[in-house]
């Protein structure tokens, strides 16, 4: 389809949205609106119901120089080669770091994925994330950063 967006520039895309947002300074303030726009958007992927999909997820992260805990959006986009084989995974990143303190020290790690043609819809699953226990306690917290990543897996 000639309207459809090259997965590697998905990053690059996503980081263009975030001025439509009113702001994205917390996962409770911004996040959800800014994926319902990024899902707006049409990449070249195949047409297969798991080649986009989404991931909640949060948890303690130890690759980092602090204690460090993280939540993020994430959009995954399969990526094929010419003849139509799958090669890799592009992931986008909507991700929020925390130092970690007490409080998140003492949450469990959560993974939720979402693909078109989940029993739930989209929306639904969007409004389940922001009502999720987490968006609360982070609420309160200081934010040590944001950011738009792309991997490829």
């Amino acid at each position: 389809m000639a309207n459809r967006q090259q997965v590697e520039a998905a990053a690059d895309i996503a980081r263009g949205l975030l001025g439509e947002v009113p702001s994205v300074s917390s996962p409770a303030s911004g996040l959800t609106e800014l994926v319902r726009r990024f899902a707006l958007i049409e990449f070249d992927v195949p047409d297969s119901s798991d080649s986009d999909g989404y991931l909640f997820q949060y948890g303690q992260a130890n690759w980092f120089s602090e204690p460090t805990f993280e939540l993020s959006l994430v959009r995954q986009l399969e990526v094929v080669d010419l003849s139509g084989r799958w090669e890799a995974y592009v992931q986008v990143l909507f991700e929020f770091r925390y130092p970690l303190d007490e409080d998140l020290g003492s949450v469990d790690s959560h993974s939720e994925w979402w693909f078109p043609g989940n029993e739930m819809s989209f929306d639904l699953w969007l409004e389940s994330v922001d009502r999720s226990p987490i968006m609360g306690l982070l609420s309160g917290k200081t934010l040590r950063e944001f950011v738009v990543l792309q991997v490829r897996v």
